[in-house]
């Protein structure tokens, strides 16, 4: 039972790592989508406002116009965005050094979205530089394997993570030395 809590403890402390250091801004998260990505998007769309055309031409008691260009807009913008979310997943997999494949896969095959959901819980978190040397560290990592800068100080007296500018120890209040960061 107690393996259970530190491996959740650690899972917690990771979670709020990436919060306090993964930074989101919407513009530079539609940015990675692939260009071919936005025009197979565009694509479907425009797709799909040829169906309500055929149906209306072939149907011999055609629903009435609103009806066709609702239907029209609503699958071809309900496609489109799914093609926009598959293209995202593959191309974040990527930029996080995960297995965009299978990602992208799993977020096709599994139905209901569900693969989707799987992934942006289950993704890595982005590499980042080291403040020391600038070179690209896992998330993962407490060093850096290219300079040995100290990604994660902990307090010597009881071992909690604390910040490199912190004098103290937030939790004990043991006065922390500078050459710790």
């Amino acid at each position: 039972m107690n393996e259970v809590k530190q491996k959740f403890d650690e899972v917690v402390q990771a979670i709020r790592w990436r919060g306090a250091h993964e930074r989101f801004r919407l513009a530079d998260e539609i940015r990675i989508i692939r260009g071919w990505v936005l025009g197979l998007a565009v694509v479907v769309f425009l797709a799909f406002q040829a169906v309500p055309i055929a149906i209306h031409r072939t149907d011999r008691y055609p629903p009435t116009i609103p009806e066709l260009v609702a239907l029209g807009l609503g699958a071809g913008l309900l496609l489109g965005a799914l093609v926009l979310l598959i293209g995202y997943v593959n191309a974040d997999a990527k930029r996080r050094g995960m297995n965009a494949a299978l990602w992208t896969l799993i977020a096709v095959f599994v139905p209901y979205l569900i693969g989707v959901f799987i992934y942006f819980v289950m993704r890595a978190p982005r590499p980042f530089p080291c403040p020391q040397c600038g070179n690209f560290v896992n998330a993962d990592f407490n060093y850096c394997p290219t300079c040995k800068y100290n990604m994660r100080p902990a307090c010597p007296q009881c071992k909690r993570e604390v910040r490199v500018d912190d004098k103290y120890c937030p939790h004990c209040a043991q006065e922390l030395a500078r050459a710790a960061a």
